[in-house]
């Protein structure tokens, strides 16, 4: 078999509600899959390669996601935009292709990763596939708090449900930021661990709520085994993948 000659970086968008996340699996439908699938309608010849800078979970969204496409043929840029555009979902956008060096790869490249999380206090029927209605009262400088907490390098084996990688992690960015009836958490950071975001958030969120313990993301970083909280999938976007320090 021929190896791949070609790549092309793809920016793209997607709703996460219909997709069992970015990897491929088995009689699912996941955003790789889905690419993988109309790069090889527009490329008939093996092989095909699509490679991303983070594997989002089940209904995470992504508003800046960065993959590769590697294959061993050329064809003009725009041409693959439209063909990739018109063979995927419309939950899928393509916004560029852009031709790159073969040895691109998105997610050893990137140097850092923004999330954004949104919570509606209250209900919201328009926001939900979107955000994670919460219907109690908030303590807001406590969650504020507890972001600025999160800042610099820590241990996070303890605020993850697979912590098999290194598990040491500087946090750029972490703050809360309140917008009308919704709360909007930024993480920045070189890498995240699988679920990493979501314990983050669940847990400030209970806390703030009176739910948990207002030391208990503390406690976890000092190495104490503690309850925690996982937030629903549905309030997160990959905002933005980084290729230079932001």
């Amino acid at each position: 078999m021929r190896e791949p000659q070609f790549a092309y970086r793809l920016d793209l968008e997607y709703d996460g509600t219909d997709f069992f996340g970015w990897q491929i699996q088995p009689n699912q439908r996941t955003v790789q899959g889905e690419l993988l699938a109309a790069a090889q309608r527009l490329f008939p010849h093996p092989p095909i390669q699509i490679v991303g800078a983070s594997r989002t979970d089940r209904g995470v969204h992504a508003r800046h996601q960065v993959a590769v496409l590697r294959t061993s043929q050329p064809r003009p840029p725009g041409e693959i935009q439209s063909a990739l555009n018109a063979l995927t979902g419309d939950d899928l956008w393509i916004h560029r292709v852009t031709p790159v060096p073969l040895e691109f790869h998105p997610r050893y490249q990137a140097r850092a990763k923004r999330y954004q999380y949104r919570v509606v206090r209250g209900h919201s029927p328009l926001r939900r596939r979107y955000a994670w209605e919460f219907p109690l009262p908030l303590n807001v400088p406590l969650l504020q708090r507890l972001a600025s907490q999160l800042l610099g390098e820590h241990d996070f084996k303890l605020l993850s449900t697979d912590p098999r990688e290194n598990t040491r992690i500087a946090l750029l960015e972490s703050h809360w930021r309140e917008r009308d009836d919704e709360l909007v958490y930024t993480v920045v950071a070189p890498r995240f661990l699988y679920k990493m975001v979501r314990i983050l958030v669940g847990t400030m969120v209970l806390a703030a709520a009176g739910r948990l313990p207002a030391d208990t993301l503390a406690r976890a970083l000092q190495g104490q085994r503690v309850r925690i909280a996982v937030a629903p999938p549905q309030g997160l976007v990959l905002d933005r993948i980084f290729f230079e320090m932001p």
